[in-house]
C-alpha cells in the first residue's frame, strides 16, 4: 500500500469493500482500514452474527445483544431521532466495552442519514501539531442519561485521556465523543477537565472540522443488504440527519 492510500480516507475506503460472502477477505481489510463494508452480491450472503463471531462476544445492551436502530416516537435517545450525531467512539457513554460494530441496512432513507466512518490514522496525518499537542494533554468527562438503555456506572462518568494506542499499528488512535450543545434534547455530553464553556466548545468545533474533510472521513450511504463493520478502537463513526418521513432502519450487533 502506497502512502497516500494509507493516510488518505478517499482511498481507504475504495479498497475497504469486498462481497458478503463467505470467501470474501473482510477480515483482512477489517484489518488493514479500519472498518470494511460488505456489499450484498453472489449467493448465500453470510448473516451478521456471522460476520461478527471471529471478532469477539456479542456486547449486552440492557435489553439484549441485538439493537434495531429506526425512528421511535416519544424517546429521549438520539440514536432513535432522526437528528444528526456527531463523531464519537462507542463504549465511552455505555460502560460495556466495544471492539466492534456491524450494521446491516434493512431499509434507507432517499436522502440523508449516512454512516460517517473517521480514521484516526488520517487524522493524525491530516491535524495540526498543535491540535495534537493539545490533545495529548487533556482528559474528557463524558455523561449520558437514557434511562433503561445504557449501563449504569457504578463509579460515576468515566474520564478519558483522547489520544489512545492503536492496537493493530502501535499509532496513536483518537477516542473521543464530540458534545453537541446545538442539540438542546440531546441525550448526553462531553467536556475537557478544566476548560471553560467557551474552551469547550472553541475545541469541540475544531475537532469536528478537522474530522469531517474527505481526507479524515468517508461517508457511507446506505443500501438494504449491505454491512458495515467497523473497528471501535481504530475509527470513530457518526450519523448525518434524515427526514422523518424517510425510513432509516438498520440492526446492529457489537463484539467486545
Amino acid at each position: 500500500m502506497n502512502p497516500t492510500t494509507d493516510t488518505d480516507m478517499r482511498q481507504r475506503a475504495a479498497d475497504a469493500r469486498c462481497p458478503r460472502t463467505v470467501r470474501a477477505p473482510y477480515l483482512e481489510k477489517l484489518r488493514r482500514h479500519g472498518f470494511v463494508v460488505l456489499e450484498p452480491q453472489g449467493p448465500d450472503p453470510m448473516p451478521l452474527e456471522d460476520l461478527m463471531a471471529p471478532l469477539g462476544r456479542p456486547t449486552p445492551y440492557g435489553f439484549g445483544t441485538q439493537l434495531i436502530q429506526e425512528q421511535r416516537p416519544d424517546t429521549d435517545n438520539s440514536q432513535f431521532r432522526t437528528g444528526a450525531i456527531p463523531m464519537h467512539t462507542d463504549a465511552l457513554l455505555n460502560a460495556n466495552p466495544v471492539s466492534y460494530i456491524g450494521l446491516e441496512c434493512l431499509q434507507a432513507p432517499d436522502k440523508g442519514g449516512e454512516t460517517l466512518v473517521a480514521s484516526s490514522r488520517a487524522f493524525f496525518a491530516t491535524a495540526p501539531a498543535a491540535l495534537v499537542d493539545t490533545l495529548r494533554g487533556i482528559e474528557i468527562e463524558y455523561w449520558s442519561r437514557v434511562s433503561g438503555f445504557y449501563v449504569e456506572r457504578p463509579d460515576g462518568n468515566p474520564v478519558v485521556a483522547p489520544v489512545q494506542v492503536d492496537p493493530v499499528t502501535g499509532g496513536d488512535a483518537l477516542w473521543i465523543g464530540l458534545d453537541h450543545p446545538a442539540d438542546p434534547h440531546r441525550n448526553y455530553g462531553a467536556a475537557v477537565i478544566g476548560y471553560t464553556g467557551r474552551q469547550n466548545r472553541e475545541l469541540f468545533a475544531t475537532l469536528d472540522r478537522t474530522l469531517n474533510i474527505p481526507e479524515v472521513t468517508y461517508a457511507h450511504w446506505w443500501r438494504p443488504g449491505q454491512i458495515l463493520i467497523m473497528d471501535n478502537r481504530r475509527v470513530l463513526h457518526a450519523r448525518t440527519a434524515y427526514h422523518p418521513d424517510t425510513p432509516r432502519k438498520l440492526r446492529r450487533v457489537s463484539v467486545t
